[in-house]
């Protein structure tokens, strides 16, 4: 009996070990999902109390909104506002100017619509989705406004404060309900994005082999620096303190973006020495470089200091060995190498110092910036402006083919197939995958019309009081919670939420029409299909065209670098250049010849681009009009071939780097990023002689 009372103890206690796991493992999702439940049945509750003519909008605005935190929740429910209003209003103005006239209405319709989705490609963050607010409130409220133009103002009033209601719910119920701040999430990035960066650059291993788990993670840190750039714009609605919280990450994301491109200046240029079999020069420069892994890895924050004003001596004492044990003239050519090895170590060095300081500053939240740290703080956003026009082109031709649809069938329900399309395609326009994420929606969409049926037919009219309603729609809106809180299956948690809060047929009088019910979900649908149809035509995210645009558009980065004005350069070269990236870091891998191909072009922009800047820094310096002319021929033949690149033209670049290198031998620091540039451009022969590419069009 003993053995058998003990074997149930012991599998009672794994029971709850593996409860207790599970619930601390999925604890966020469980709290986020409740709040949506609560929040929304909230909303239904005041929009009945209020008589609004359908809580359903309210609810969705809901759905849409709430956010695991805070922030998020307040900056998108701003943007939500402010991308409705505008909506409303260009609504009223179109009804009032083209309420006779459909064709025209629609075609200005149409125009809005593109102008919107384009901001939305443009833009980032929730300021994206304040113009896909603007693109499809057109067709909730400017198409009932259109075909009523006597209740126009109602109907976008009514419209106006049901959005309104949504984005108080889930406002209060994001901030009483166990609330969650979203600088807490920042700084928990902040420390994992430390740690990782000091377990990424100990380079245990520099062997070429070793480049493509390195390469991933090159893909990885450039999501998370627009990831904390996303959240660092949305913690300035959290608190007070947000603003200066705001501006200190910033000059953490760009101290991190500056000294990353550093080390991968670094990195390829070990490569390059173990390659060339220069093994001596290698380990008297990997030395140096461990010893200030180790220093920014130590408990110890000011041993960085110290490693940093020790590190010239010990570099000039290393090359006087080196310099001493060269017997020939091929000796002698590792010389180069580790001067420019020795400017990198020295520029890694000190933006390692500005990175911990910052950091420290950020993690122990100081309520001050760091003094002692000047930085501009610029993050440009860089988008290739064909995918803006696809974009845009896509939500018109999408919203015209479904009001032809709609006009030419006489349908009623056509309406929902014109809101449907025009909202599908405004609202994941700015996907990574649009297309993938456009299927799984139209499937949730199914499920969720099918569940507003169930709940119509057979729940809510056993439905008594307000409680009875509430338990008959939740266990739908929980169903559909629970799948958007999974990566893999959230677009279809979104269509099950969006379709069965629009068609369950919702309100304060219980009305089942079955005719009404299916025909509006098959309006939906049809709309959806449509948006589906012209993802499927016009998409060029993931096509072999679209990568050879953003190959272009790394090679103009380096263009600019050769011309800008160089006040802010850096740091617009820096967050522009992984900006470009973004889309492409989150959604591919490297297995393909043709991601391949894009990741060799990152690392050589980072590469040469940062070198020019440098270059471009340092000759603002040089005394002597030849130098200076030198110089300044090798940085256009770089601009050229990189605006076209080809066998003629990386020639010439070459000739006209060693042409400035002969003149300078008086500038260490002018020669050592001269023989960074050459060896960079040797190394990638084969990326800058392509078969064919295009002529780089400079932006206006």
């Amino acid at each position: 009996m003993s053995e058998i009372a003990d074997n149930r103890h012991s599998w009672l206690d794994h029971l709850k070990h593996a409860a207790v796991g599970w619930v601390e493992g999925h604890g966020q999702d469980l709290l986020y999902i409740s709040k949506i439940l609560l929040a929304t049945l909230l909303a239904l509750g005041l929009s009945l109390l209020f008589d609004l003519s359908k809580p359903g909008t309210a609810m969705v605005t809901v759905v849409i909104v709430l956010q695991p935190r805070s922030g998020l929740v307040l900056a998108k429910g701003f943007y939500r506002f402010v991308g409705t209003a505008v909506g409303v209003v260009m609504s009223i103005i179109l009804a009032a100017s083209f309420s006779q006239q459909p064709v025209l209405f629609l075609a200005a319709g149409a125009c809005w619509l593109a102008f919107c989705t384009a901001g939305s490609t443009v833009f980032r963050n929730f300021q994206s989705y304040a113009f896909v607010l603007a693109g499809y409130t057109l067709v909730i409220v400017g198409l009932p406004a259109a075909l009523q133009p006597d209740q126009a103002f109602d109907i976008a009033m009514t419209r106006l404060s049901e959005v309104m209601l949504g984005l108080l719910c889930a406002g209060v119920v994001s901030d009483v309900l166990l609330p969650k701040q979203l600088s807490d999430v920042l700084l928990q990035i902040a420390r994992k994005r430390f740690a990782d960066f000091k377990n990424f650059i100990a380079l245990d291993d520099v062997a070429g082999d070793s480049r493509p788990v390195r390469e991933r993670m090159v893909l990885r840190f450039i999501g998370e620096v627009v990831s904390l750039e996303a959240l660092r714009t949305s913690s300035v609605f959290e608190s007070a303190a947000g603003h200066l919280q705001s501006l200190r990450l910033r000059q953490l994301n760009n101290a991190f973006m500056t000294a990353s491109t550093t080390f991968h200046s670094l990195d390829q240029l070990f490569g390059r020495l173990q390659a060339n079999g220069k093994l001596s020069t290698l380990n008297a420069l990997l030395m140096e470089y461990k010893a200030i892994v180790r220093a920014l890895s130590s408990q110890d924050r000011s041993l960085l200091t110290q490693v940093r004003s020790q590190l010239p001596q010990r570099l000039v004492a290393l090359r006087r060995g080196l310099a001493a044990g060269s017997g020939s003239d091929s000796d002698s050519s590792h010389l180069p190498d580790f001067d420019s090895a020795t400017e990198l170590l020295t520029r890694f060095a000190d933006e390692l110092q500005v990175y911990a300081r910052i950091h420290t500053v950020v993690i122990q939240n100081e309520m001050h910036r760091p003094d002692d740290v000047q930085l501009i703080s610029h993050y440009v956003a860089r988008t290739d402006p064909t995918l803006v026009v696809t974009s845009a082109l896509r939500a018109a031709i999408g919203f015209g083919v479904s009001s032809l649809f709609w006009i030419e069938s006489g349908w009623v329900s056509g309406t929902d197939a014109v809101v449907m399309a025009t909202v599908v395609s405004a609202l994941f326009a700015a996907a990574p995958s649009p297309s993938k994420i456009v299927k799984q929606f139209m499937i949730g969409a199914a499920l969720g019309g099918f569940f507003g049926f169930l709940s119509a037919y057979y729940l809510q009219s056993q439905a008594e009081n307000f409680i009875m309603l509430c338990l008959s729609l939740a266990p739908f809106i929980l169903i559909g919670a629970w799948l958007s809180t999974t990566r893999k299956y959230a677009g279809i948690g979104t269509g099950i939420l969006l379709f069965f809060l629009s068609y369950a047929s919702i309100g304060n009088n219980y009305q089942f029409d079955m005719p009404g019910l299916v025909n509006g979900m098959a309006g939906g649908l049809i709309g959806v299909a449509i948006a589906l149809v012209m993802y499927q035509i016009i998409d060029p995210s993931d096509s072999s065209w679209i990568k050879r645009r953003l190959a272009r558009a790394l090679r103009r980065q380096v263009v600019e670098a050769c011309g800008r004005p160089l006040p802010g350069l850096a740091e617009r070269f820096e967050s522009g250049t992984r900006d470009l990236l973004a889309r492409f870091a989150v959604t591919h891998s490297l297995e393909n010849p043709d991601d391949r191909d894009i990741m060799t072009w990152l690392l050589s922009v980072l590469e040469i681009g940062r070198a020019v800047i440098q270059l471009r820094q340092e000759t603002l310096s040089v005394t002597d009009p030849v130098a200076h002319e030198k110089i300044g021929q090798s940085i256009r033949s770089i601009a050229h071939l990189f605006a076209r690149p080809n066998q003629t033209r990386l020639r010439a670049a070459l000739d006209a780097v060693l042409a400035a290198i002969a003149v300078c031998d008086k500038l260490p620091s002018v020669l050592a990023n001269l023989h960074l540039m050459r060896g960079a451009m040797l190394e990638r022969v084969t990326v800058l002689t392509p078969a064919e590419t295009s002529p780089i069009i400079s932006e206006t």
